[in-house]
C-alpha cells in the first residue's frame, strides 16, 4: 500500500488544522464595541474611538502622525495622493504583491513600474531601482511581502539621492522590525491593513496611515474626507482643496481594533514561536526551504512561504512544487499559491484598459510605453513557480498553536520523505505554469 495519502494511503494529519478561530475575540472586545454604541458617538462629528485609535497606532509604531480609514486600499491611495503622485508620475512598486500595491498608484492617474524581487526575501530588490529610474518617478513603494520588511536603508538611501518619496506598504507587516524601528516608521509614509484576515484583526475593513511629516499627513487627510481641509475641532467650511473621497472609519471598528492593538505582541510572539519550531524542522527536510529571515529584520509571518527544490526528485522545481501541494493537501493541511502571476502580468496590465480608454497610459502625460511583460522579472516568476504558502487563510494564526506546528510538520516530513511515490506522482500531472492557466470567465 502506498504510504501517501494522494497515492491511496492513509493521510497524516485526518483532522486537518483548525485555522478558523481568527480574530480572537474576548469580553474586552465585545465591552469596547457595546459601549461605543451605547455612547451614541456613532457619527464622525462626535466620535472619539477613531481619534483613540490614530494616536495609539502612532505612538506603536513610533510615527507622529496616524489617519484611521476604512481599508489598507485607501489608506495606499491616500499615501500616494500625498507624495504629490500625479497624471504621468511613476512610482516604483514590486512585482510580486497583492494587487493594491499597484492600482493605488492608477487611482491618483500615476503609472507603476514594476521592479523584480530578491529570491530569498520575495520584497523589492533594491540593487534594481536604478535601472527603473525614470524623469518621472514620484515615489518608491516597498512592499513588506508576507510580514517581513523589505531592506528599507539602500531603498531610503536611493530615495534621498533622487529626491522621490518612500512608501511602506505595511499591510502583511503589523509589528515587524527592521534594524530595531517598527515597520509604519521607516519611509515617508505607511499604510496599513487592519481587516479581519490581518495580523493586527479588527471586526470587518479598516486602513491605517502613518507618517511624521503633518504636511503629508493633511495631504493624506483631505484625500479621505472629500478633499477639505478639516480643523482640530472638527469643523468643516464645506470647500474641496483638491480630489478626495469618503475614506472615513467607524467608530465601531475603531473600538474593536484598538484592543486588538492591546494584544497584538503577545499574538506575534506566539506565531513567532511557532514559526521558528516549524522553520527549525523544516530545515532538515530535503527539497523545502524555509522563509529567509535576515539578521536586521523581524518577520510577523502574514504568511509563511517555503521554497521548493525539484532537484531532490530529479523534477523541475515547479512540477516538484504541485506535486508536493496535492500531497499535502491530500494529507490534511492546508497549502496554497498567493499570488499566480506577476502583478505586471495580471489583465489589468496587460491590457493597460485603466480606468477608461487606456488611461492613464494613453492620456499623454506619461513619458515611454510602459510595456508589462512577465519573462522581465525572472525572480518573481521563479518564486511563483517554485513556493507554496502553508494555511489556507490570509493569516498564520495557526501557527500560535503548538498542535498545528506538529501537524505541519509531520505532513511535510511524511511527504518528502516518500520522494519515490512523489516522483511517481508528479509523472502523472500535465503541469502548466501558474501564470499559463486559463482565466477565470464570468
Amino acid at each position: 500500500m502506498s504510504a501517501l495519502a494522494v497515492l491511496g494511503g492513509a493521510p497524516a494529519v485526518p483532522d486537518g488544522v483548525d485555522e478558523s478561530r481568527w480574530p480572537i475575540v474576548e469580553d474586552r472586545d465585545v465591552q469596547a464595541v457595546t459601549d461605543t454604541l451605547l455612547s451614541g458617538n456613532l457619527s464622525w462629528l462626535n466620535d472619539t474611538r477613531v481619534p483613540e485609535l490614530e494616536r495609539k497606532w502612532a505612538a506603536y509604531v513610533g510615527a507622529e502622525h496616524c489617519i484611521a480609514v476604512n481599508s489598507g486600499t485607501a489608506a495606499l491611495h491616500a499615501a500616494v495622493a500625498a507624495a504629490g503622485v500625479g497624471p504621468g508620475d511613476e512610482v516604483l512598486v514590486p512585482a510580486l504583491s497583492f494587487l493594491a500595491s499597484a492600482t493605488c498608484v492608477l487611482h491618483h492617474q500615476g503609472v507603476p513600474v514594476f521592479v523584480d524581487v530578491d529570491p530569498e526575501t520575495f520584497t523589492i530588490d533594491p540593487s534594481l531601482l536604478e535601472e527603473k529610474l525614470t524623469d518621472r518617478t514620484k515615489a518608491i513603494i516597498a512592499v513588506h511581502l508576507h510580514g517581513l520588511p523589505a531592506d528599507m536603508d539602500p531603498i531610503i538611501s536611493f530615495a534621498r539621492e533622487h529626491d522621490l518619496v518612500v512608501i511602506e506598504d505595511a499591510a502583511q507587516a503589523h509589528a515587524a522590525t527592521y534594524r530595531c524601528r517598527r515597520t509604519g516608521s521607516l519611509g515617508d509614509l505607511a499604510a496599513f491593513s487592519v481587516m479581519a484576515g490581518k495580523n493586527l484583526a479588527t471586526a470587518g475593513e479598516g486602513g491605517l496611515l502613518t507618517t511624521s511629516s503633518a504636511d503629508l499627513r493633511n495631504r493624506a487627510d483631505a484625500v479621505k474626507m472629500f478633499g477639505e481641509t478639516i480643523g482640530s475641532n472638527g469643523e468643516r467650511d464645506y470647500n474641496a482643496h483638491t480630489m478626495g473621497w469618503n475614506y472615513r472609519l467607524s467608530g465601531i471598528v475603531a473600538a474593536f481594533t484598538s484592543t486588538q492593538i492591546d494584544r497584538l505582541d503577545s499574538y506575534t510572539a506566539q506565531v513567532q514561536e511557532g514559526a521558528r519550531t516549524l522553520a527549525k524542522a523544516l530545515a532538515d527536510v530535503p527539497g523545502v526551504t524555509p522563509p529567509h529571515v535576515p539578521d536586521d529584520r523581524t518577520h510577523v509571518y502574514h504568511h509563511f512561504r517555503v521554497l521548493f527544490d525539484g532537484s531532490v526528485a530529479g523534477l523541475p522545481n515547479g512540477v516538484f512544487r504541485q506535486a508536493v501541494q496535492d500531497a499535502l493537501l491530500a494529507e490534511g493541511i492546508g497549502v496554497m499559491s498567493y499570488q499566480n502571476r506577476p502583478l505586471p502580468g495580471q489583465t489589468l496590465f496587460q491590457q493597460k484598459a485603466g480606468y477608461g480608454q487606456g488611461c492613464p497610459w494613453t492620456c499623454g502625460k506619461t513619458s515611454r510605453d510602459q510595456c508589462y511583460r512577465q519573462e522581465d522579472y525572472p525572480a518573481t516568476l521563479e518564486v511563483i513557480r517554485s513556493s507554496l504558502v502553508v494555511g489556507k487563510r490570509l493569516c498564520m494564526a495557526s501557527l500560535r498553536d503548538p498542535d498545528s506546528v506538529e501537524r505541519y510538520r509531520d505532513a511535510f516530513t511524511k511527504v518528502l520523505s516518500n520522494i519515490d511515490e512523489l516522483r511517481a506522482y508528479a509523472s502523472t500531472i500535465d503541469y502548466v505554469e501558474p501564470w499559463q492557466r486559463e482565466s477565470r470567465l464570468w
